[in-house]
């Protein structure tokens, strides 16, 4: 599966419009949280998915400083974990780790502070970390049935 959340032409609006990225990063992260607290992972799967694609937005674009936009890029990644681990979907955790620590690895080779360059590879160590514990337990978990849920989660969710 790809994670997708947001539509193309909507991707390619925000990436022209860094302060909206913003915006929408921070609301669809609220959102995603409320669905999290009531325990809808489906709803919070697509908003926390956004908030995260918002927040990669941010990276790339340096539509804020650099911290804010790794702060916001962590802790989405963060929420859209544990969403997709509660959802079981344990081969969609390790993907997005995958990509994660591909993206901060992308970061840190840019002209940045050596205090934000062993920020990263803190992150990504931790990252990698993660991933590893994820792919011990993975046997230990209960995998998501394929089906009709398998199929729903290939679509392009906003």
């Amino acid at each position: 599966m790809k994670l997708r959340f947001l539509w193309a032409n909507h991707r390619e609006w925000l990436c022209s419009q860094p302060e909206q990225a913003l915006h929408m990063c921070a609301d669809s992260f609220e959102t995603g949280w409320h669905h999290c607290q009531t325990l809808q992972w489906r709803e919070a799967l697509a908003h926390m998915g956004c908030a995260f694609e918002c927040a990669e937005i941010l990276m790339t674009s340096r539509g804020v400083a650099p911290r804010i936009a790794l702060d916001w890029f962590l802790k989405t990644l963060d929420g859209l974990l544990r969403i997709l681990e509660k959802l079981r979907l344990v081969d969609n955790c390790v993907e997005l780790y995958q990509i994660a620590i591909g993206r901060l690895r992308q970061e840190a080779k840019g002209s940045i502070s050596p205090q934000m360059e062993a920020d990263l590879y803190m992150h990504i160590t931790r990252l990698n970390r993660d991933r590893r514990c994820l792919d011990t337990d993975r046997q230990s978990l209960p995998l998501m049935p394929a089906g009709d849920d398998a199929r729903r989660a290939d679509t392009v969710l906003h």
